[in-house]
Formats: C-alpha cells, sequence, structure tokens
C-alpha cells in the first residue's frame, strides 16, 4: 500500500511514479495525440471531412465511458469489502484469544496471584470513605495514600491506592531530573509535563513496591507470585512479548497467542496467494520490533533487489508492462516479506500445513488446532468456571473470522467477470482513435486538440487502470493491502494477555480496612458512639428499618398492614425474621397451588384435542 501524506494541494502526490495509473495511462494518452496529429496531416481524407456533425462519435464515447466507471465502481467495492473482511476476521479471532486469556486467568489454580475482589472488603463499600480516583505518586500526607476533601467541611475522602506506584522522572533539556507531581485529576490534563502514551524517549518508570506503605505480607505474596508469571509486568519500559531474566508467561498463554498468530499469518499467506513449491513465507515474531513498512518502496534498498531491477527505468517499465506481476516474481517478493508468528513456525507444523492440499485447507488446519486448544482447555478446567453457554461465544466468534476470511477469498479467487473485462478492455482502446477524430471536428487549433485528446483519454484510461489495480488488493504491489503491517499490529495485540492483572487491582485490602476502622472510630466517638454501635450501624444501614408488612397472622399490628418501626435490637430483629418466614412459607404454598391447577388445566386441554381428534 502506498502511504502518503497530504501536502500543500496534494501536490507531492504527482511525484510518485512507482504505483501510478496517471503514468500508466498517459503513454495511452500519448499515443492518441500521435493519432491526432497523424489525422491533422491527412485532413484532406474524406473519412473526417464527411462527418457533418460529432455527435455520433460523443455517443460512442458516452456509452464507453459507463462500461468503464461500471467496471471502476465495482472494484472499488471490491477494494472496501476486502479491507472490513479483513479488519473483521481480526478482529474475530482477537476477540477469541483476548477472551480465553481472560477466562484462563479465572482459574481456581491461580487464587495465590489473583487480585482481591473488591467485595472482600464490604465494609469500605459500606463506609463510603473511599474514592478510586487515579492519582499520582505523591506521600508528602505521610499516609500512602491521597487525602481529598469533600464538600463538607471537616470531611475527608481517601483515593484508594495500588500496591504499584508509579513515579515518573523526567529529565530537562539541561540535563537535570525532577519528579512530577501533579496536583489533582481536574488540573492533570492541563498540566505541560503530562505523559503522552506513545512517548518513551524521556521518561522512565519505576514501580515502587508498598513496603514502604505498610502493605501486608498477604498482598505482597500474591504481587510477587504475578510478577514471577508475568515478569513483562515488572520491566514498564519494554513490551508485554519480552523475558526479563529468562523468566516466560504461562505456557498456556504462550501456547494460545502462538496458535491465534498462526492461524492469522496462514490465513493472510494464502489471501495473498503464496504459490505452492516455494518456501513457505513465515517467520518468528520479535516482540517489540518496528512494524513493516507499508510501502514496498521504503524498503531497505537490499531488500528490493531481490524482485525488482535497481534501476527505476526498467522497474517502471517491468511495472507498465505487467511484467513484475507473474505468479513467479509475486512469489519471490512475498517471501521478502514474511508474516511474522508468535513464537515462530516449527518443522512439525510446517510439514501438517504442506500436507493440507489448498489455501483453505491450511487455514481450516489452523482454525482446527485453535479450536481443539479452547475445548481440551475448557474440559480439564484451565478456563476455570465459566459457563459452558458463554463459552460458546468463543465458537461462534471463532465461526465468524472464519466467515469474514471466506469473504475475503471471494474476492482474490473470484475475479472481476471475464465479459466485462474484456469489453472494457477492447473500448478502452477504441478510445485511442475515436477521441482524436472528435477532437478533430470541434478544435481548430492543433494544440489545444492535442491538450485536449491527452487529457480526455488519459482521464478515462486512467480510470479502467484504477479499476484493475483495485478489483484484488491482495496481489497487485504496490497497491496491494500492508497485511505484514495488520499481522505485525495484531501480534503486539496478542501480546498484551502477557501484561496479566491490572497493576491498580493489587491494593491492600486488610491495610485499608484497618485504616477505615480508624477513621472510622474517631467519628464515631465524636457522635458519642461506641464501637459496637458502629458495627450494627455498618452493617444494617439505615439504623431504623421502615418495613410494610401485611400479615394475615399479624400479633403486633392490624390485618391491613401498617408501617412498623423496628430497632436494630437482637429481639426486634428475630420476631421481624420470623414473620418473613411466614411470609415466605405462604408464597411457597401459592405457587405450588398454582403450579397445581396449571397441570390439571393442561391435562383437560389434551384431553379435549384428543377427543378432537378422535
Amino acid at each position: 500500500m502506498i502511504d502518503y501524506y497530504k501536502g500543500v494541494f496534494n501536490f507531492n502526490l504527482l511525484l510518485r511514479i512507482h504505483g501510478s495509473a496517471l503514468y500508466k495511462s498517459s503513454l495511452i494518452g500519448l499515443l492518441a495525440v500521435l493519432v491526432y496529429l497523424l489525422l491533422q496531416i491527412s485532413s484532406s481524407s474524406s473519412s473526417v471531412d464527411n462527418l457533418d456533425h460529432p455527435y455520433s462519435v460523443g455517443v460512442l464515447v458516452s456509452s464507453v465511458s459507463f462500461v468503464i466507471v461500471f467496471r471502476a465502481n465495482y472494484s472499488y467495492q471490491r477494494y472496501w469489502n476486502s479491507v472490513s473482511a479483513l479488519h473483521s476476521m481480526l478482529s474475530k479471532w482477537g476477540d477469541v484469544a483476548m477472551n480465553t486469556a481472560v477466562y484462563a486467568m479465572q482459574c481456581e489454580k491461580w487464587g495465590d496471584r489473583m487480585p482481591h475482589s473488591y467485595y472482600e472488603y464490604e465494609e469500605l463499600n459500606r463506609w463510603g470513605l473511599l474514592s478510586r480516583e487515579r492519582w499520582r505518586r505523591n506521600d508528602d500526607d505521610g499516609s500512602g495514600g491521597m487525602m481529598m476533601m469533600n464538600g463538607n467541611e471537616g470531611e475527608t475522602t481517601v483515593v484508594l491506592k495500588s500496591v504499584f506506584d508509579c513515579e515518573k522522572i523526567r529529565e530537562d533539556d539541561d540535563g537535570h531530573e525532577h519528579e512530577h507531581r501533579p496536583s489533582s485529576t481536574t488540573t492533570a490534563a492541563a498540566n505541560s509535563d503530562a505523559l503522552p502514551l506513545n512517548n518513551r524517549r524521556r521518561s522512565s518508570w519505576s514501580l515502587v513496591p508498598a513496603a514502604s506503605q505498610g502493605a501486608t505480607p498477604e498482598i505482597m505474596s500474591r504481587l510477587s507470585r504475578n510478577s514471577h508469571y508475568f515478569p513483562s509486568s515488572t520491566e514498564p519500559n519494554d513490551c508485554y512479548g519480552n523475558r526479563p531474566n529468562g523468566r516466560t508467561p504461562p505456557l498456556f498463554l504462550q501456547e494460545l497467542a502462538h496458535r491465534t498468530s498462526l492461524l492469522s499469518a496462514v490465513a493472510l499467506s494464502t489471501l495473498r496467494n503464496d504459490e505452492e513449491g516455494f518456501e513457505s513465507p513465515l517467520d518468528i515474531y520479535h516482540p517489540g520490533s518496528p512494524l513493516p513498512q507499508v510501502d514496498p518502496d521504503k524498503l531497505p534498498k537490499s531488500t528490493r533487489q531481490l524482485y525488482q531491477p535497481s534501476i527505476s527505468i526498467t522497474k517502471h517499465a517491468r511495472h507498465w508492462l505487467g511484467f513484475d506481476r507473474s505468479p513467479a516474481n509475486r512469489s519471490t517478493y512475498n517471501s521478502t516479506r514474511p508474516l511474522s508468528v508468535i513464537g515462530g513456525v516449527s518443522d512439525a507444523e510446517i510439514v501438517f500445513l504442506q500436507k493440507a492440499r489448498g489455501s483453505y485447507a491450511k487455514t481450516t488446519l489452523c482454525w482446527c488446532w485453535l479450536s481443539e486448544l479452547i475445548t481440551r482447555s475448557h474440559l480439564d478446567g484451565t478456563l476455570g468456571k465459566v459457563h459452558a453457554a458463554i463459552l460458546s461465544r468463543l465458537y461462534q466468534n471463532l465461526s465468524d473470522g472464519m466467515k469474514e476470511y471466506n469473504r475475503a477469498r471471494q474476492i482474490v479467487y473470484i475475479p472481476f467477470p471475464f465479459p466485462h473485462a474484456q469489453l472494457s478492455v477492447f473500448f478502452t482502446f477504441v478510445l485511442v482513435p475515436v477521441i482524436p477524430v472528435m477532437m478533430g471536428q470541434f478544435t481548430n487549433v492543433p494544440w489545444v486538440g492535442c491538450a485536449l485528446t491527452f487529457m480526455a483519454v488519459t482521464c478515462l484510461v486512467g480510470l479502467h487502470e484504477v479499476a484493475r489495480e483495485l478489483e484484488n488488493p491482495f496481489r497487485n504491489v504496490p497497491n496491494e493491502l500492508p497485511i505484514c503491517t495488520m499481522q505485525a499490529d495484531f501480534n503486539e495485540g496478542l501480546l498484551v494477555m502477557f501484561s496479566g492483572y491490572n497493576p491498580d487491582s493489587y491494593w491492600d485490602g486488610e491495610g485499608w480496612l484497618a485504616r477505615g476502622k480508624t477513621m472510622r472510630g474517631s467519628n464515631v466517638n465524636a457522635n458519642a458512639v461506641d464501637e459496637s454501635d458502629a458495627v450494627q450501624m455498618m452493617l444494617h444501614e439505615p439504623a431504623t428499618l421502615n418495613v410494610k408488612i401485611n400479615l394475615q397472622h399479624n400479633k403486633n399490628n392490624d390485618v391491613n398492614g401498617k408501617t412498623v418501626h423496628h430497632s436494630t435490637r437482637p429481639d426486634t430483629n428475630t420476631m421481624l425474621a420470623e414473620e418473613l418466614r411466614t411470609i415466605l412459607i405462604q408464597q411457597a404454598q401459592e405457587i405450588e397451588e398454582l403450579n397445581r391447577l396449571l397441570d390439571e388445566s393442561e391435562k383437560k386441554a389434551e384431553q379435549i384435542t384428543h377427543a378432537e381428534r378422535i
């Protein structure tokens, strides 16, 4: 794909020759100009002077224009359908891989390294003292957390912080370093030192453990195990595929990422029509490496010399004549741009893929390998306690990905219909002598006729060339889709599963619970409430229950049901529980009676239906 930028009035686009339909069609335009000049020289010929009006020639040109525009329209549709099919295919298979990884991370075997659930500490939710604002590190208050004032005077909300504390060190232009501490979430966006997401050159990150904050050994143990199984999480400046100190992520996630990457690589390889018998254009993916160039003309010169001449004139001539589109030359080009696979491709996998005959069989084989891994993992409990109905969505997305792959295959292997293609080619060449004849009748100045002939023929022939370039966007170099870049980008997305759990999920629940009790206790003492009443207040908020109960056997209230005020004393709670139990028993009896009546009505309906049939 030719990647271009929009310069001043797009004048920069006129400088590109390789892959241009303008320069290729201009050759036919020059040929039409030559025909025009010959007709002007032989203007005494009766074939020209006997034309009373150019309307007849104009009708022919209009008809040919309709044929060419029709083909160009459907070529544009084929091009954008290919783009949509590719993105949908990779999106579906990427969803399968990431959902499977998330399900696997909920397995019971991961219990000693999983973060706590927020509802394991229900008291923290009930107290309403914690806020989940994302603030940068600031220990000026000495509490290990942020204090944020509420609207009411004297009330303080604690900003819940992760065990991971990220501090950013930025180097100034003068070589000095300073620690950046944004003031609040409302002003952080306006701060000029805000960290850009894609800038790693002048900033570094360090993970500060929570030992200084007095984190409990249990949470530190979970954090240590998580760092062991997801080692890339300890190196923030590196990509998730790196292996610090030789440590690797879980084997299941590695195998899942490999099989998904292999499936997409084989599918894209078959779409660009790699020839049988040539060396497999699959390579190992190196995490963190630069994405491949989308424009083949921006590849290194040593690489370009393998599939195209080094002399520019020869290269353009071969492209204009179509010699660089032969199967052998296309396979040579594809071999210089292999599709990368996470973990590489083993010899055994290559043998199995070579034994599969046809592009569809190769892709189906990789699809089967990925489906088998997911099914086996579900049966052995690797995917946790996720319900089978939810897991069925994985197979649905796998199937949807294959559906989009076959949509792309439809465009690759079913060319534009031959009858229309032949018709458009024939009448495109008819334009070469016809338009000069028409221009000779309209113009009397030779140079004006030459210019109009050149532009008209170049426009129509160029539109036909655009249609030919776009009708198969997987083969026509350099206007093909950037599948190598898409595969590398897809691989980087798969490597995200090696990141593990969200770092903010590792917060010290026990430590915050102790702090919360201290803060809660100080507020209770200020209101002359002892600790036991505070616990009851926390467990039974609000302290006074306004309950409307309609009881048939009400000992303390009238039959119609009144608003009953119960305090939180144990005897009143017991009475309330008995009354609620009575209501539930009565409702259960009513449900059983309704079920019995429904069964009787169904039996009567069946008897009536049977009698009518007799």
